[in-house]
């Protein structure tokens, strides 16, 4: 005997059929894809997805700060009335020179995690869509990269699961302050009492484009309680230097961000 399906499980069923076969977009040095774990989309009910690419051997792309050159993944979404996407994250990058340029970003798999959110009166799955584009570099030439994508579901869940854990958050009771003297930057941070993050084994990146300088990594060294590094400022800041936003990351570790502001 064939059961009653519910309004729910219809919306479910219309939703896996028309979007899990969405096919993966190959342009310039990449291929694209939009992806959820969730098997199915319920009204009302946020669920993760990401932008996943996956870039050519020997290419790499980029993160929200670039760089001195390169350009960060751009989404401009088209969604139903009552839907939601929150901002793109970036997972923590690596740093990498295209030519004698230094940059930041990625190379191989990244996924950038998206939260989306239907109404509660969702009554369909259909019209999500991302324009998405990107550029990758080699040591000798970019190529930019675009692509129209519909929403695949049941993914795989643990290479979402492993870029969401890349995604840095505020580390809890740490402050960072800053000190301009000249053309240098003096960045001090100030950890929490109890706190056994060793900073000398992270890298530090910093967010805030055009801030610090990137021609020679950033390293922190503990005086007593405080960590601190010494930066040139970027050749191209205008006037004092009015923010900086530092993500620190290292390998097997959660990435953590730090923010200064003037008063």
């Amino acid at each position: 005997m064939i059961g009653i399906m519910t309004s729910r499980s219809l919306l479910a069923l219309a939703a896996l059929t028309a979007f899990s076969h969405a096919a993966p977009v190959k342009s310039g040095h990449a291929t694209a894809e939009w992806i959820t774990p969730a098997t199915a989309i319920e009204g009302g009910k946020s669920i993760q997805t990401g932008i996943r690419l996956v870039v050519e051997e020997g290419w790499h792309t980029y993160w929200i700060n670039p760089g001195e050159a390169g350009s960060k993944l751009k989404v401009t979404w088209t969604l139903p009335p009552g839907w939601t996407a929150s901002e793109v994250s970036f997972p923590a990058p690596k740093r990498f020179l295209t030519g004698e340029l230094p940059g930041y970003g990625y190379e191989g798999e990244v996924i950038f995690p998206v939260t989306l959110t239907p109404p509660a009166d969702a009554s369909s799955a259909a019209g999500l869509g991302a324009k998405v584009s990107w550029l990758t570099c080699d040591d000798s030439s970019c190529v930019p990269g675009k692509a129209e994508l519909k929403l695949t579901l049941g993914a795989d869940k643990d290479a979402m699961e492993k870029f969401l854990a890349q995604v840095p958050e505020p580390a809890e009771g740490a402050k960072l302050d800053v000190t301009e003297s000249g053309g240098n930057l003096r960045l001090a941070i100030s950890l929490p009492k109890g706190s056994d993050l060793d900073l000398a084994e992270y890298e530090a990146f910093p967010v805030t484009e055009q801030s610090v300088d990137l021609y020679k990594p950033l390293k922190f060294a503990k005086s007593g309680e405080i960590w601190s590094a010494t930066a040139g400022k970027n050749e191209y800041a205008e006037g004092p230097l009015k923010e900086l936003r530092l993500v620190l990351a290292k390998k097997g570790a959660a990435p953590i961000e730090v923010f200064w502001k003037t008063p």
